[in-house]
C-alpha cells in the first residue's frame, strides 16, 4: 500500500501533447506542487510537456514505475492494464469512469480489469476515482490544480466519489486542514475503504481518518476495524436508501432499516457520523482539540447576548453549565473589576477589553477540576482588534496544549475576517456558539461511545444444539414452507431459550387429552399466516379442555371461511404466562454488517412505537444491557410510578442468548420474539411468541 501514498515514479496514461486532457492535468500538477519522484508520460505522440518526458507506449518507459495511472476512454482501459501487466507494473490506478457507475452494461469491462490483475498480482484503485495524494511528498493524482498550503496533518481522509472528495480538499483546506494522505476509490474493483483503513490504521503519521462512503464493500470488515481503532473515524455517510428491497417478513426486519442498522453500528464500533461537508469539519476540527472527557462546560462570552445563545446550545446538548466555585470568583476579584456584571457560568466578559485578563481569565478557569471544557465567545472588530485576536488565539492554543482540556472558540466578526482566521491560522475556531457547542457534543459522544467499547468485555457463549435446528430446517425446506411457531419455539430451545409448556394438536379430540395447566391460549399454526392474529388465529384466556375443543372448532370454521384462503397445519395450545410488559427480541442477518440483533417495546403496536435499540452480533453483557436502557421505555422496567421494577437481567441474558444464537447457527436468517412478557425483578421472563425464518 505504501506505493501509492509514497511512489518514486509514476507514468501517467492519457497524455496529450497539443491539447489540454484530465491526464495533462495530473502532470503538470504533480510538476507545479513540486512532487519529489520521476514523472512520465504516455500518449498517442512523443514529447516534453513542462519538463515531463511522454511516450507513446507503457513499453517505452525507461523504467517501471512504482505506479500507472490510467485516465483514457473506459473501453480503451483493458488494452493499457495489459500494457502496464507486460512492463512489470504492480499498482495502478484506474480514474477513467464509464464502467458500472455508467450501466450494469458496461460491468462486462470491469470484469474484463478484473481478471487481468488477478492474473498478474496487480493492485488496484479505482476505476471512477481521482487517486492517491500525499502532502508529504507533494503527491496529487487529481485532476484539478491545487496549490501547495499549509504543513500535512494527521488527517487521512477515504472518499467514494472523486467529485466529493475534491470538494472536500478545498472545504478543509478553507479550514487549515490540509489532509496529510488521500485516497478516492471510487467503483471498488479491487482496493476497498478497508484496505485504505487498515494501512492508516497503521500508519504513524495519522490520527484522524475522514471518509466519505456511499456503501460498504465489506462492512462487517469495515465495523470489526472500527471497533478495535485509537484513531478517530469521521463518515459522511449518504445513500441512507434500503440496502435490500425483500419485502419486511417479521418485525424484526421491518423496524431495522438498513441506515438503522448503520446508524447504531456507528455508534457501537465510536464512529463519528455526519450529515454534510460542513458538519464534518466541525468534526474534523473538534478532533484537532483534547477529548471532550465530561458534561460539564463553561462559558465565557464577550457578549451577553451570545452567552444566553450559549446556553440555550449547552442545554440542547445536554451539557452541565455548572456553578463555578467561590474561590474561583474570589481569584477573578483579583484578576480584573466589574461593576455590572455578575460572576457566574456563562460569564460575560463584556466590560473587558484586555486581551491579557481574557487569557489569565481562560488559564484559571482551565485548572477548575469541575471544568470538562469551554466555550469561548470572541466577538470583536476586526478594524482594531485583528492582530490582538490572532494573539488571543495562538494563547488559547498554547493553554489547550498544557491543561489538555477542549477550548472551543465561536468567532463573531465580519466575514472576510473570520474567512481569514479560518484559512490561515492553525488554531481550530467555530462560527457560531451553536456550532462550538456541536463540536464539544461530537467530542464527548465519541469518548462515551469509546470508552463503552473498550470496557465491553467479551461475548457470553451458550450451548447451541445446532442438529436439532438443522433437522427443523431440513423438514421446513423439503415442505417449501417458513418454519411453524411450534418449530419456532423447539429453535429457540435449542438455543436456551425457553417458553410457557405448549402442545401441538391436531384437532378437537387432542385438546381434550392435552396436559396443560389452564388457562392456556390457542394458536394457529399455518404457513400461510406469520402474523397468526391478523386472521383470527389466536385465542386467549381459555379455562378448560372442552373449551379448547371449541375453540379449535371454532377457529378452525373462521380460518376456512377467510376470503383468502389460509393453510390451518395444525393448532398450538400453551400456557398463559403471568402478566406483566410487553418486549421483543429480534434478529437477522443485514447484508452489509452482518448478524444484528435488535430489542424494544413490544406487543400488537411494536411497528408504531418503533422503540428499539441494534446492535452488531455477537453482543456482550454490557452491550445488551446498554440497548435496554437506551429505550425510552425503559423507566417501566425500573418502575414507573410506583409500579414493581421488571427483571432487566433476564432481559439483558436473553438479548445475549438471541445474539448467541444468530451468530453460531449461519442458517438463521430471521428470529422473532414478540411479544416477551417480563415479569417483576427476580421472576424472569416468557418468550410467548416465536417466529424464525430460515436463509
Amino acid at each position: 500500500m505504501d506505493k501509492f501514498f509514497y511512489p518514486e515514479s509514476m507514468a501517467v496514461i492519457g497524455i496529450s501533447i497539443g491539447r489540454i486532457t484530465l491526464g495533462n492535468i495530473i502532470l503538470m500538477n504533480n510538476v507545479n506542487l513540486g512532487y519529489r519522484g520521476r514523472l512520465y508520460g504516455v500518449g498517442k505522440e512523443a514529447g516534453e510537456l513542462q519538463g515531463v518526458p511522454v511516450f507513446t507506449s507503457v513499453d517505452e518507459l525507461p523504467e517501471t514505475p512504482d505506479v500507472a495511472i490510467i485516465i483514457t476512454p473506459a473501453k480503451t482501459v483493458p488494452g493499457f492494464l495489459r500494457d502496464c501487466a507486460r512492463k512489470g507494473v504492480r499498482h495502478v490506478v484506474i480514474e477513467s469512469g464509464g464502467f458500472s457507475e455508467f450501466s450494469t452494461a458496461h460491468s462486462t469491462l470491469e470484469d474484463e480489469v478484473r481478471a487481468i490483475i488477478a492474473e498478474h498480482g496487480i493492485r488496484l484503485v479505482g476505476p471512477n476515482c481521482v487517486g492517491a495524494a500525499n502532502k508529504e511528498i507533494n503527491m496529487m493524482m487529481a485532476f484539478g490544480f491545487f496549490k501547495n498550503e499549509g504543513p500535512p496533518s494527521g488527517v487521512a481522509a477515504i472518499t467514494q466519489s472523486g467529485g466529493i472528495g475534491n470538494t472536500l480538499i478545498r472545504i478543509v483546506s478553507d479550514n487549515n486542514i490540509h489532509f496529510g494522505k488521500f485516497i478516492s476509490i471510487g467503483n471498488k474493483l479491487d482496493l476497498d475503504e478497508s484496505d485504505f483503513i487498515e494501512y492508516f490504521l497503521r500508519d504513524e503519521k495519522t490520527d484522524m481518518i475522514l471518509m466519505y462512503l456511499e456503501g460498504f464493500k465489506r462492512g462487517r470488515f469495515f465495523f470489526e476495524l472500527a471497533m478495535r481503532s485509537d484513531k478517530p473515524f469521521v463518515v459522511l455517510k449518504s445513500n441512507r436508501s434500503e440496502l435490500s428491497a425483500k419485502i419486511a417478513q417479521s418485525h424484526t426486519t421491518a423496524i431495522s432499516a438498513s441506515d438503522d442498522v448503520v446508524d447504531a453500528a456507528f455508534a457501537q464500533a465510536a464512529v463519528t457520523r455526519v450529515e454534510g461537508e460542513d458538519e464534518l469539519t466541525v468534526a474534523a476540527k473538534a478532533f484537532q482539540l483534547p477529548v471532550m472527557r465530561g458534561r460539564r462546560v463553561a462559558v465565557l462570552s464577550r457578549s451577553g447576548g451570545h452567552a444566553v445563545i450559549t446556553a440555550d446550545a449547552c442545554a440542547k446538548y445536554e451539557f452541565d453549565m455548572v456553578q463555578f466555585p467561590a474561590s474561583y470568583i474570589e481569584n477573578l476579584k483579583t484578576i480584573y473589576t466589574t461593576r455590572v456584571i455578575a460572576h457566574q457560568n456563562p460569564l460575560d466578559l463584556g466590560e473587558i477589553f484586555d486581551y491579557t485578563i481574557f487569557i489569565k481569565i481562560l488559564e484559571e478557569t482551565l485548572k477548575l477540576d469541575g471544568i470538562d471544557g469551554i466555550i469561548f465567545n470572541h466577538l470583536f472588530q476586526s478594524g482594531y482588534e485583528s492582530e490582538s485576536s490572532r494573539t488571543f488565539l495562538t494563547a488559547v492554543k498554547d493553554l489547550v496544549a498544557q491543561y489538555k482540556k477542549p477550548v472551543a472558540v465561536s468567532i463573531m466578526t465580519n466575514a472576510e475576517e473570520l474567512l481569514d482566521i479560518n484559512k490561515n491560522h492553525p488554531f481550530p475556531v467555530f462560527a457560531s456558539p451553536l456550532q462550538a457547542a456541536a463540536a464539544l457534543s461530537m467530542s464527548l459522544a465519541y469518548h462515551e461511545r469509546k470508552t463503552a467499547r473498550d470496557a465491553r468485555g467479551t461475548a457470553p457463549s451458550f450451548p447451541v444444539d445446532a442438529a436439532a435446528i438443522e433437522a427443523i430446517r431440513v423438514r421446513a425446506v423439503g415442505e417449501k414452507r417458513i418454519p411453524l411457531t411450534d418449530e419456532a419455539h423447539a429453535v429457540c430451545a435449542a438455543g436456551g431459550i425457553a417458553s410457557p409448556a405448549l402442545r401441538r394438536i391436531a384437532d378437537e379430540n387432542g385438546a381434550r387429552g392435552i396436559d396443560l395447566r389452564f388457562p392456556v391460549v390457542l394458536k394457529l399454526l399455518s404457513r400461510d399466516a406469520s402474523h397468526k392474529s391478523d386472521v383470527g388465529g389466536v385465542r386467549l384466556g381459555i379455562e378448560s379442555a372442552d373449551a379448547l375443543a371449541a375453540a379449535v372448532s371454532e377457529m378452525r370454521s373462521a380460518v376456512s371461511g377467510a376470503p383468502t384462503p389460509v393453510a390451518i397445519d395444525g393448532f398450538l395450545a400453551q400456557e398463559m404466562a403471568p402478566r406483566g410488559e410487553e418486549f421483543f427480541v429480534g434478529a437477522r442477518r443485514d447484508p452489509v454488517f452482518g448478524p444484528i440483533v435488535v430489542a424494544g417495546y413490544g406487543g400488537i403496536f411494536i411497528e408504531l412505537f418503533r422503540d428499539r435499540a441494534i446492535r452488531v452480533a455477537p453482543l456482550t453483557a454490557s452491550e445488551a444491557r446498554d440497548m435496554v436502557r437506551s429505550l425510552k421505555t425503559y423507566p417501566l422496567i425500573t418502575g414507573l410510578r410506583g409500579r414493581a421494577a421488571l427483571d432487566e437481567d433476564a432481559f439483558v441474558e436473553l438479548i445475549c442468548r438471541v445474539s448467541n444464537l444468530v451468530t453460531r447457527v449461519e442458517s438463521i436468517a430471521e428470529i422473532d420474539l414478540n411479544p416477551v412478557i417480563l415479569h417483576e425483578r427476580g421472576k424472569g421472563l416468557s418468550v410467548v411468541d416465536a417466529r424464525v425464518f430460515f436463509a
